[in-house]
């Protein structure tokens, strides 16, 4: 084998580990290990939730501990991120992204509210997947964003 055909072949072999990594790492964003998944009423979205969260009776509602209802949804166009303009007018205190694959934006509290609103959408099988997670106001964005990252369309 020459020198350049086996640089060639390492070079794809680095290639391959290396997007064998970004699909883990893209898969490990999902559903957080002992997490239950809730699918929508048209079976077509999905989130994951922490384990001690209660599925209702009402396919795509989920309520947290504390008794904040969090909904998952398909939508009624197919995704597509928002514009400038669109974001400016809605009541956003803060958007994380806004990408061709997913928006994600935490909503500016209302009053006195005790909660936070998430908002997250992403590309669905053929409308988008929607999600609002209320959560009491001093839960970590984090744990908001990991379950807000969970939202997929189904399998």
């Amino acid at each position: 084998m020459s020198k350049l055909s086996r640089f060639r072949a390492d070079g794809v072999l680095r290639m391959t580990a290396i997007c064998a990594l970004i699909f883990l790492a893209s898969t490990a964003l999902k559903a957080q290990s002992g997490w239950k998944t809730v699918k929508d009423k048209t079976g077509s979205c999905q989130i994951s939730v922490p384990q001690n969260w209660t599925p209702l009776s009402t396919p795509g509602f989920v309520n947290s501990p504390q008794g904040r209802t969090s909904i998952v949804t398909s939508g009624h166009r197919q995704y597509r991120p928002f514009n400038a303009e669109t974001l400016k007018m809605m009541n956003i205190d803060k958007v994380f992204e806004n990408s061709e694959t997913r928006a994600l934006w935490v909503n500016k509290a209302v009053g006195n509210s005790p909660n936070v609103s998430y908002h997250v959408e992403t590309l669905g099988k053929t409308n988008s997947c929607i999600a609002e997670i209320s959560l009491p106001s001093g839960t970590p964005e984090d744990d908001a964003k990991k379950i807000a990252l969970s939202l997929s369309k189904t399998p």
